[in-house]
């Protein structure tokens, strides 16, 4: 998959997505005991968009953020925080 592919599909809108075209999440598979490039290599294989995949009933679509020095489980942390100030 070439850099100018990955950058087309990430930008694209999350309704835009075709659920049927979308590889489920719960059915990818990563041999741990292969090589880094050959793990990447059989993750852009089974999803097609590395970006969004099926969970469950939902799409779900993974962005990036450039410039920042968070981490992922500061994210999550951020999104915790957030979600519980929301009142229903």
């Amino acid at each position: 998959m070439t850099i100018e592919k990955l950058s087309e599909l990430q930008s694209v809108p999350i309704m835009e997505l075709k659920r049927e075209e979308l590889a489920n999440a719960d059915e990818i598979v990563i041999d741990s005991s292969k090589s880094q490039s050959s793990r990447v290599r059989s993750f852009l294989e089974q999803t097609g968009n590395p970006f969004a995949q099926n969970v469950g009933k939902y799409i779900v679509q993974i962005g990036y953020m450039e410039g920042t020095e968070d981490t992922f489980d500061d994210r999550m942390v951020l999104l915790a925080r957030k979600q519980s100030r929301i009142e229903v």
